[in-house]
């Protein structure tokens, strides 16, 4: 059985290995946390999942001893240092590299701007409440807004470590949404709602991430929509990716 290493932590993984579990490939998923294997089903006895960050060394050694015939690159579209590592690794290796894109939605009226630093300053040059979906990767640029602890509303996951976080940057804890996307287009219009929110800070992260269901939320109430821009990556969605896998499979027959 051919070995395919897959690199995850977001859910478009979830349909390519759905999708390859009919074919004769053993795939190895690593994800960055506990969090990532919670997620994914358990009635895969061709999936094994590793779980933990792994440096350019540790993935080299991994690919050297369990000799994968490709890479895929699954990761979060703003996780552009991990992809980084994965694709010196794959090089060095001399190993084929597929990174699995995601679809793009719509911004719509969204404010674009290119980092945190830079949605912090335009929140800062408006007014009213605003509610943080970013992460909490990025949070600290948004403490450089004078009045941050009585106007924002950081939405992180619910984890020890994004809620301390929060916490240690100086956000109160009622002022902590700690929940599990994606939602509905009813449950953040209604959190906007109990909130006041009058501006909402979001990434653009697709239809897998709830993009369009906070757009329109928003839309909806009239809030404004500043929105973090994707950074800019080449690669293949998943039907061209199942396609190149399983070419890649033959050849190596």
């Amino acid at each position: 059985m051919k070995k395919l290493l897959l690199f995850g932590g977001t859910s478009e993984e979830h349909a390519l290995i759905q999708q390859l579990k009919v074919y004769p490939i053993a795939i190895t998923l690593c994800v960055a946390g506990a969090y990532g294997r919670a997620l994914l089903p358990e009635n895969n006895e061709k999936l094994s999942v590793r779980v933990g960050r792994l440096k350019p060394k540790q993935m080299i050694d991994m690919i050297r001893r369990e000799n994968f015939f490709c890479i895929v690159d699954a990761t979060h579209p703003y996780a552009t240092e991990v992809t980084a590592n994965i694709k010196t690794a794959a090089a060095k290796m001399r190993i084929p590299y597929l990174r699995l894109l995601r679809e793009k939605s719509e911004t719509g009226d969204g404010i674009l701007v290119s980092s945190p630093d830079e949605a912090a300053v335009m929140v800062g040059k408006l007014s009213g409440a605003a509610l943080i979906t970013t992460g909490s990767k990025g949070l600290a640029a948004f403490t450089r807004i004078p009045d941050f602890a009585r106007r924002l509303y950081p939405r992180v996951l619910p984890r020890i470590k994004s809620i301390q976080t929060c916490l240690d940057l100086g956000f109160a804890a009622s002022r902590i949404i700690a929940m599990q996307g994606p939602f509905s287009k009813e449950l953040n219009r209604e959190l906007m709602r109990q909130f006041d929110i009058k501006i909402l800070v979001t990434k653009e992260s697709g239809s897998a991430g709830g993009f369009p269901e906070k757009k329109e939320a928003a839309r909806e109430l009239g809030v404004q929509l500043i929105v973090l821009r994707r950074p800019p990556e080449t690669g293949f969605f998943l039907n061209e990716i199942i396609f190149r896998v399983l070419t890649l499979m033959e050849e190596k027959n």
